[in-house]
């Protein structure tokens, strides 16, 4: 037998998963059958009635003794979105304009243009931090990337037709895209077909950082999530639900992000300390290993520390959870740099699946659980996911 995707797909929308995300979540199961095959037609129903892709049970570990503390898949999905209109706060552009001038102002990079979309023919908007004295014309992008050597690019919102982020570098007279030589057709190329687009200071990450993996910066994940109360007047309060670093390997040109071979590990909220191992996407390893005491390129052991200037970056979270409180559910993407931290961008509703064996099981912690279940969590039934998935079998 084999999942006929199409099919599900039309069934899981017809449950009620939102249009775009019901395309994400049959995409991610297809992925789960493909790294995690589950043979057993019993163990996949069993997976499937409780809301989680079959191969949870092998990548988490599941029994009927511990499944409840994981956050399922379908029902994750379901609550999709899990903010309100506040949500167009999150917007990368958006956000600038909103922690501009805060206290937590200082966490942003500079922002120097806006590219903007197509209906607009791609026209340049100069933002905030734009230097006075470079000229607005086709060579401004050149003048700047000379002025600072190395520029972030990265889409507003969505993939953007496909560029995807660009650490575009000049060193000396040689030009660099993500660490890979380029010439002035490329550049040229970069610069009128980007809509969409905002230009940035690059980050640099702390040297400590740089001692696990160098050639490209380490990611934090941090998901805080708002603490129901029934009291109306209570001051808000929120806990993290995941935390992990993201590191990149010499897999796929060094990129930290997990989907393209760089490896997570998970660190207390609290003190930042690493946890004992990392894991890799099981596609990416070489010999079926995914879960490593080290890392895989450079052999530095986990165990034995931590994220460097965590105590100014955790209150830099929690300054911006309050200066953002009406919103419900962020996920923080940071680099920790010398002297503290830059917010790359922050995520309405982030992956919560490898984050669950790098951070434990979600739902294990009463707070993080409590907010799940006020968003409704057990309103929705697997078996419902659970008959869509056995009637698209084929």
């Amino acid at each position: 037998m084999a999942t006929n995707y199409d099919l599900l797909l039309e069934k899981v929308r017809a449950l009620g998963m939102e249009y775009r995300w019901a395309g994400m979540f049959v995409k991610k199961l297809r992925d789960d059958e493909n790294a995690f095959p589950v043979a057993d037609m019993a163990q996949r129903e069993w997976a499937l009635s409780r809301g989680f892709y079959p191969g949870r049970i092998e990548l988490y570990g599941l029994n009927e003794q511990n499944w409840a503390d994981y956050l399922p898949d379908y029902q994750y999905f379901m609550l999709h979105p899990m903010n309100n209109h506040f949500l167009k706060w999150l917007d990368k552009t958006t956000l600038k304009y909103v922690l501009d001038g805060s206290v937590c102002s200082d966490i942003m990079p500079a922002y120097y243009v806006y590219v903007e979309n197509e209906l607009c023919g791609g026209r340049f908007t100069y933002l905030m931090d734009c230097p006075a004295d470079i000229a607005r014309d086709e060579d401004f992008l050149w003048n700047l990337l000379k002025r600072q050597g190395i520029l972030a690019m990265k889409p507003n919102s969505g993939t953007s037709g496909g560029l995807g982020f660009i650490k575009l570098e000049l060193r000396g007279d040689r030009l660099f895209e993500n660490n890979k030589p380029i010439d002035m057709t490329r550049f040229i190329e970069i610069r009128d077909t980007m809509r969409n687009y905002i230009v940035t200071e690059y980050a640099h990450q702390h040297h400590e950082l740089s001692r696990v993996w160098p050639d490209s910066e380490c990611t934090l994940r941090v998901i805080m999530c708002k603490d129901p109360t029934e009291d109306r007047y209570a001051e808000t309060t929120w806990s993290c639900a995941v935390s992990y670093a993201r590191f990149g390997t010499s897999v796929n040109g060094g990129a930290s992000n997990l989907s393209s071979g760089g490896v997570g590990v998970g660190f207390d909220f609290e003190t930042g300390r690493y946890g004992d191992f990392c894991i890799r996407y099981k596609r990416f390893t070489p010999d079926g290993v995914w879960k490593l005491d080290r890392h895989p390129d450079t052999g530095v052991e986990w165990r034995t520390s931590g994220l460097p200037n965590w105590d100014l970056v955790k209150e830099k979270i929690r300054q911006a959870c309050r200066h953002m409180s009406s919103l419900d559910y962020m996920g923080f993407d940071i680099i920790i740099t010398e002297d503290g931290m830059k917010l790359c961008e922050i995520n309405s509703h982030p992956a919560v699946d490898y984050e669950q064996v790098m951070c434990g099981p979600t739902l294990a912690r009463d707070k993080v659980r409590n907010f799940y279940e006020h968003k409704g969590l057990r309103r929705f039934d697997g078996r419902d996911f659970c008959r869509a998935y056995m009637e698209s079998q084929e």
